[in-house]
């Protein structure tokens, strides 16, 4: 998602990359959302977030996982809003928009997780959950089952969940092997960018938008009014082209140019600072 994130503010996005950007970022939030409910059994549990898993080439997405010590819970995180009517298939909103059933995605990663852990040697229960984390989420017609979490049931949810034993060493040995698992670079939708097509600047550390210019210590943003750290602001945007654009080298020159217009001394100054040196000359780059 980061990358769709530096990218909006520095170019436009077409329609499809926009709205995927937009589902990405609600989506994000509502994991964030979810962890403030789950932070408080870290004593008691191991929690995995975002696990990009696969067995017998079947690919599969865990948004968050509990190890405790007498089961595995196993959670789908949904961010939707508004009215919905259940369907056992298919969810429709009010304007006719149909989408797909989460349960239905969440049985193929309950069995997928089930095969990759039997692998593992772990023969734990698992208990799998569809949360509808937004409070403004309404869901008309649902049956009265347990594998879904409703807005007003999460917080009784968590506070009747029980857990007084810390997780063993053989579940602490199931997390790492899961978490090296892990495949972070999954195939996922990237939008076609190229540098010269990018706007150039130093970020608000706020809202995002850019100063295509800056002179002293501190700036405050037209667009929100936030009074920024300039330094802090063009650590920010040489971190954003190293993210955009991890096989280039990082150059006094470049970075001139990224962070807009500016006394070229303080980007210097901060390379210098903050990074090691490669090369000499012209050819000296920073990592």
């Amino acid at each position: 998602m980061n990358i769709y994130e530096i990218l909006s503010s520095r170019t436009h996005l077409e329609n499809d990359d926009y709205y995927y950007y937009l589902n990405l970022k609600k989506g994000f939030e509502g994991e964030r959302r979810f962890d403030e409910y789950t932070e408080k059994f870290n004593e008691y549990c191991l929690i995995l977030n975002d696990l990009q898993l696969e067995i017998k080439r079947a690919s599969f997405q865990v948004d968050a996982l509990l190890i405790c010590a007498d089961r595995i819970l196993l959670y789908e995180i949904k961010n939707y809003e508004g009215v919905h009517l259940w369907g056992s298939e298919k969810f429709t909103k009010r304007n006719g928009i149909a989408m797909e059933n989460p349960a239905m995605q969440l049985q193929k990663t309950r069995v997928r997780l089930e095969l990759l852990l039997l692998e593992l040697g772990c023969q734990m229960e698992v208990e799998a959950f569809v949360v509808y984390i937004n409070p403004e989420f309404t869901l008309l017609g649902a049956p009265n089952e347990d594998g879904f979490i409703l807005p007003s049931q999460i917080s009784g949810y968590f506070r009747n969940l029980r857990m007084t034993i810390p997780p063993t060493a053989e579940q602490r040995k199931l997390a790492e092997s899961l978490t090296k698992l892990h495949n972070p670079d999954y195939p996922s939708k990237m939008p076609v960018y190229r540098y010269d097509q990018l706007s150039k600047g130093i970020p608000c550390t706020a809202c995002g938008s850019l100063f295509e210019t800056f002179k002293s210590r501190y700036q405050q943003c037209a667009n929100c009014g936030k009074r920024i750290n300039v330094k802090t602001a063009i650590k920010t945007s040489i971190s954003d082209f190293r993210i955009l654009f991890p096989q280039e080298k990082v150059t006094s020159v470049r970075m001139m140019d990224w962070c807009g217009v500016g006394r070229r001394d303080r980007i210097f100054r901060i390379l210098k600072e903050d990074c090691l040196s490669r090369g000499s000359g012209n050819n000296r780059y920073y990592l």
